[in-house]
């Protein structure tokens, strides 16, 4: 097993090939079979009065419904579960009436794609656990470290796997029958247009660390009506930028917030370091950030290895992620501009 595999294998014992791979697989892998239980549930969601009523009739005969092993590379494990559409039954019943059906479809139909999967791993989980965009698109060309291990949902089993490959993974083990596209080289000017319009995403969440390349995927956004959402930690505070460029493609970068001075330095590039975290500060807006966060910029490279991060904002990005994807596709009024949760504000 690579690295750089992500991609599930799905295997219908009733196709003499799959059922050949499948008895060589089961020699070799742990096997988790827990059938019967996913029964049981289907049948109590497709009939909950057989929470009052105890046991009755079944809607679903356990030898009657289809099912599939799904084998994991990365696990070394093979799954058997029900098919795919009393599988997405199942796991999504809990949303019901929170989200609608013809709501459910849309989300799911929705194209996203998340560049930069440090902070965009939080959102693209809490999107597929949603049961949303079924198709998605990751890039990011680092790969998971100790240091990242206050924020990110992986384990020191994952340490030395590409962010995007190891987010793709932890969907796969959601949603099996998602369909993930990874750039694991992460993105420069040559694979900017084929990231975001081969085919086309419906959204972009824009989370890289490279301020030349974050100009120039908006730029693009911009000419193909394509919004953008970016979510930034605040100590414990999250701040969101919604480019609604599907409504308007001559709004200036960030609604306003990007200033001209700003952009012009980033495009003209710079050696020094102490300039480059300067403009990463001044990317979001100094003034914006809390005191904390604003004092840590100028002690990066001096007591800082890095722009400080907490858990409890990654986490709050991504559902902030997951809340604006999930209005925006069901057409609910999301106006372009600069949002804020502010945790601390709460005591």
């Amino acid at each position: 097993m690579k690295n750089s595999d992500y991609k599930p294998t799905i295997l219908d014992l009733k196709k003499p090939k799959d059922k050949a791979v499948f008895m060589v697989l089961r020699k070799k892998c742990q096997i988790v079979d827990e059938f019967e239980t996913q029964i049981r549930e289907l049948n109590l969601v497709r009939n909950p009065k057989l929470l009052i009523r105890g046991r009755g009739e079944s809607f679903v005969n356990i030898s009657k419904c289809k099912n599939i092993w799904v084998y994991y590379p990365w696990r070394d494990c093979l799954v058997k579960i029900i098919d795919q559409k009393f599988y997405r039954q199942l796991r999504l019943s809990r949303n019901r009436d929170l989200i609608l059906a013809g709501e459910q479809k849309k989300f799911a139909d929705f194209h996203v794609g998340i560049a930069g999967l440090n902070v965009g791993n939080p959102a693209a989980l809490c999107i597929a656990l949603e049961g949303g965009c079924d198709k998605m698109k990751f890039t990011d060309n680092d790969t998971l470290t100790v240091s990242n291990l206050n924020r990110f949902r992986a384990g020191l089993c994952d340490l030395g796997v590409n962010k995007a490959v190891l987010s793709a993974r932890q969907i796969y083990e959601i949603n099996p029958f998602a369909d993930i596209k990874v750039f694991e080289k992460g993105l420069s000017d040559l694979n900017l247009e084929r990231f975001l319009l081969h085919p086309k995403v419906d959204l972009l969440v824009e989370e890289m660390d490279n301020l030349d390349l974050k100009i120039k995927i908006r730029e693009i956004a911009r000419i193909h009506k394509i919004p953008v959402l970016m979510v930034t930690g605040n100590g414990e505070n999250v701040i969101i930028d919604v480019e609604r460029f599907d409504i308007n493609n001559n709004a200036p970068l960030l609604n306003g917030y990007l200033k001209p001075p700003v952009i012009e330095k980033i495009k003209r590039g710079t050696e020094s370091f102490e300039e480059k975290i300067k403009l990463a500060r001044d990317f979001m807006g100094a003034e914006y950030l809390v005191k904390r966060l604003q004092d840590s910029f100028k002690q990066v490279g001096k007591s800082l290895a890095g722009i400080p991060q907490l858990s409890e904002s990654s986490f709050l990005r991504g559902a902030a992620v997951c809340f604006f994807v999930r209005q925006i596709v069901l057409g609910n009024k999301v106006l372009p501009g600069r949002y804020f949760l502010k945790l601390d504000s709460i005591i």
